[in-house]
């Protein structure tokens, strides 16, 4: 049986049959959580992990699993799945993976409350007289109700032990982002890459993008949805930022694909995405300027986009209201480079909305308040409200 885990330390755990867009939701999820510092090692890493996350739901199912557990019979597994099985032997957590439930499960794996049940080669002894049922464990899937409970265990007798060695003292904190509106370099949009997909999707007609000596790059049905890219993303990426390649807009026809051509199918508004991040490159869109406040009109499809560096907490930041990219990185604490290529791809699918609130052109349009009617007090404001009002202009 698994002991209690210490209740302070860095808890490094490893993912199994996940491809790096699960990978990066574990990710974010890990940064955002404060109660315990939990790390996502890298398939390079040869650190050995604390727990385990498997999922059980690929083409291995759970074979996966087992094998796994074989391989690394000491470590602590806890897997996902859409239908969990309770006869698995395995601790499980039921998809889709939340905060709220993802975190109590694996506190339940620390404290040694999920207890894995023993191999099928190994049969339980009958329970000695007095003990009852208390002796036998059995394995529950974690529900979103998360209805696990610890076994009935004997308490120990109280053994003095040596004081702990002393801890190396904690690494500094690293300084928190400063965004200087002197320092913001714009881009424009419209130019390049990013431009003639705007342009098409606008237009809502196909095309296909060709460079230089009409080398077809992609082709495009917007109405569908549905692109055709020619090359790898290392290419696009380089014709992305550089706004002075040669690219041009043409109506599509039969002999553009040449047949047993390598193609690869992708979706319009994930090529934008991508795009709108490459082009970004650390720059500031030019019709946004450092303190003006922008919100989210609705959460962008991250499951169905590639994940950019702190996509979930801007996601989460910026769709409850509007804040400036000063007001941003101060809060959040990400680096101004991240905050812009994330705006860059909202923009590009269309999902920024810009807002005067805070600046002095609107206060100063702002009618006087009619009789009889009384503004809101500071105490009877939501709390971000009353922090955005309070910070408002730095």
């Amino acid at each position: 049986m698994n002991q209690p885990f210490a209740t302070s330390g860095e808890i490094f755990v490893r993912t199994v049959g996940m491809d790096s867009r699960k990978e990066a939701v574990f990710r974010m999820a890990f940064k955002m959580y404060t109660r315990r510092s939990y790390r996502l090692l890298e398939a390079q890493e040869s650190r050995d992990p604390t727990l385990a996350i498997i999922d059980v739901d690929g083409p291995e199912g759970m074979n996966l699993a087992h094998r796994f557990r074989q391989e690394h019979p000491q470590l602590r597994i806890l897997i996902t799945s859409i239908t969990p099985d309770a006869t698995s032997g395995f601790p499980a957590l039921q998809k889709p993976v939340r905060m709220e439930t993802l975190f109590p499960a694996l506190e339940a794996l620390l404290q040694g409350e999920a207890q894995e049940s023993a191999p099928a080669a190994a049969p339980t002894p009958p329970p000695a007289a007095g003990q009852g049922k208390a002796a036998t464990a059995t394995v529950t899937p974690i529900r979103p109700e998360l209805g696990v409970r610890p076994a009935a265990m004997p308490e120990a007798p109280a053994v003095t032990s040596p004081p702990p060695p002393a801890q190396p003292a904690a690494a500094p904190r690293p300084a928190a982002p400063i965004l200087r509106p002197e320092d913001v370099r714009p881009f424009d949009p419209e130019q390049g890459l990013l431009g003639l997909l705007l342009m098409v999707r606008r237009d809502q007609v196909p095309a296909v993008i060709v460079e230089g000596a009409q080398r077809v790059i992609l082709k495009i049905d917007p109405i569908a949805d549905q692109v055709l890219s020619l090359v790898d993303d290392e290419t696009l990426k380089r014709l992305a930022q550089n706004p002075a390649q040669r690219l041009q807009a043409r109506a599509p026809n039969s002999a553009d694909i040449p047949a047993n051509t390598p193609v690869r199918h992708l979706t319009l508004q994930a090529l934008l995405w991508q795009v709108g991040a490459w082009t970004a490159n650390g720059r500031l869109i030019n019709r946004l300027q450092p303190n003006t406040p922008v919100q989210l009109k609705h959460w962008p499809n991250l499951t169905r986009l590639s994940m950019l560096p702190e996509a979930l907490r801007l996601a989460a930041f910026l769709a409850r209201s509007p804040a400036s990219p000063v007001l941003t990185v101060k809060m959040l604490r990400v680096a101004p480079a991240d905050l812009f290529n994330f705006l860059a791809a909202s923009e590009s699918l269309g999902l920024l909305r810009y807002s005067p609130i805070g600046s002095t052109e609107a206060k100063a349009a702002t009618p006087p308040t009619e009789p009889g009617k009384q503004e809101i007090p500071t105490a009877r404001r939501g709390l971000l409200g009353r922090l955005l009002a309070r910070i408002a202009g730095l």
